[in-house]
């Protein structure tokens, strides 16, 4: 943070820094240099901490664009992580209904897509879909994209799972069990009372 200088010799705004480093690394990232691109993504980050600190959404484009290239580079459990944080940061900032939480969603929706994790992905897309058609109407190119994806994972088997408690024994009652102490048997008739003589 604050390696960017200006013409008088003062560090740049945070955010600044952070529009500068995501620049570059998407130069890198359209020049197919992924590690690069990853790098400068990774710098902006940390250069945005303050701006994250503050809740601010704009701290959600580097975590944004580092999940993106971790897409590409066939890392989508990673990416997935960086994703959950640009939306958290943006819903807080920008609201669900927002164009840019929606391309989230989408790129989300991808993540899980490649984990397998189908029913998550559809959710994801399902979400991305209705704002991309209430902002920018059915022939836009991300509504086109996001409708596209949301087809082919619904030709995919649903993976519904379902976690069960792990079983726990039941214990047998001692008197089953055998191990339960025996009553002692009472005497019957309890205590016997003196015969009376017959009277001759």
């Amino acid at each position: 943070p604050g390696g960017f200088q200006d013409n008088e010799g003062e560090g740049l705004p945070p955010i600044v820094t952070v529009f500068f480093l995501v620049a570059i690394g998407s130069s890198f990232e359209s020049a197919g240099l992924d590690e690069m691109a990853i790098a400068c993504y990774s710098e902006a980050q940390a250069a945005g901490d303050p701006e994250e600190a503050q809740g601010s959404p704009d701290a959600a484009l580097s975590y944004s664009s580092l999940g993106s290239t971790l897409i590409h580079a066939g890392q989508p459990a990673v990416a997935l992580t960086h994703l959950r944080r640009a939306l958290k940061l943006r819903m807080m900032g920008l609201g669900e209904a927002h164009m840019d939480t929606a391309l989230l969603y989408n790129n989300i929706g991808a993540c899980y897509d490649l984990l397998d994790r189908v029913t998550e992905a559809m959710e994801s897309y399902q979400r991305a879909e209705d704002v991309f058609r209430f902002e920018f109407g059915l022939s836009h190119p991300r509504t086109s994209t996001v409708m596209r994806n949301l087809s082919k994972v619904r030709q995919r088997r649903l993976d519904f799972r379902v976690n069960f408690a792990p079983r726990v024994p039941t214990n047998c009652p001692p008197g089953l069990a055998g191990g339960g102490k025996k009553k002692k048997k009472g005497k019957k008739g309890g205590k016997k009372g003196k015969k009376g003589k017959k009277k001759k």
